[in-house]
């Protein structure tokens, strides 16, 4: 969960980079400009980096299934609404898509094929320990708002590569699993780097999220090549992320420094999973 959140801050800033470039020439950002994130020298955080909706959706689905009795539907919308009282974010963005904001405010179902339930499912592959729950508890937290073929299979591939990761495969073995059963990930990274645009599609960011985990070498390494490849910025590098605490574990250094960008509510809650001790390790 961790993961997620720090790949989540760390996009953030450069999202609204993607974005803001698409909309003023219609074009991706230039790839000279993208990978200057893989120069360690240069900061992971920014000073407007956010925690944005991934974030928010993840700790409710994380207190779904500690407090709440799994009762998904509940947690999203209550943790929804609250955060959409909070009006604009540090970007002045809507805090929530139009379409995600419309089912919290009524009671359609949603049927998004968006990466919106790729982004927070990574506490179900934490939290239960047999691959059946776990897809299936998949299922049922993506389908109150997402309930599409394209995003449940998103969701389903993240979950499942996270319990396979924390329960001693190794990367290779997850990887040709996920090839196997959910996508080809048939990419190469500087062909990402220059052309890859922006899509919160399900189908379209999530096998691009997995391929980046794939060739990542750290932690940190994972979350810099999340963002080199642009696009939906947080929301893979959120995905990255929540892979990459299963697999190498969370850089020390980034569990206190992401802690400036979160609230009070947030740092709770993890710190009710990692435990205080952990959390300042």
């Amino acid at each position: 969960m961790l993961g997620a959140i720090i790949g989540d801050v760390a996009g953030s800033y450069y999202e609204v980079l993607e974005v803001k470039h698409l909309k003023e020439y219609k074009t991706s950002r230039p790839y000279e400009e993208r990978i200057k994130i893989l120069d360690r020298n240069v900061p992971l955080f920014d000073d407007f980096s956010t925690y944005t909706d991934d974030t928010v959706l993840t700790c409710a689905i994380y207190d779904a299934i500690k407090n709440g009795n799994c009762d998904y539907k509940k947690y999203l919308k209550e943790y929804g609404l609250r955060e959409l009282e909070l009006g604009k974010d540090n970007f002045n963005r809507a805090r929530f898509g139009k379409g995600f904001v419309k089912w919290l405010t009524s009671d359609n179902i949603g049927i998004s094929y968006g990466n919106g339930a790729a982004m927070r499912i990574s506490p179900v592959g934490y939290l239960f320990n047999d691959l059946t729950t776990v897809q299936m508890e998949t299922v049922k937290a993506t389908i109150p708002s997402h309930n599409n073929v394209e995003a449940i299979t998103g969701a389903m591939a993240v979950s499942t590569a996270i319990f396979l990761l924390r329960n001693n495969k190794s990367k290779e073995e997850v990887i040709n699993y996920l090839k196997e059963d959910f996508y080809d990930l048939e990419y190469n990274l500087e062909e990402l780097q220059r052309n890859n645009r922006f899509s919160s599609r399900s189908s379209e960011s999530v096998p691009v999220a997995l391929y980046v985990f794939s060739i990542s070498t750290g932690f940190e390494d994972a979350i810099r090549k999340a963002i080199s490849v642009g696009g939906d910025s947080d929301t893979i590098a959120c995905i990255v992320g929540s892979l990459a605490e299963a697999c190498y574990g969370v850089d020390e250094n980034l569990k206190e420094e992401v802690k400036k960008y979160l609230n009070d509510d947030i740092i709770n809650l993890l710190n009710s999973y990692y435990g205080e001790k952990e959390w300042k390790k």
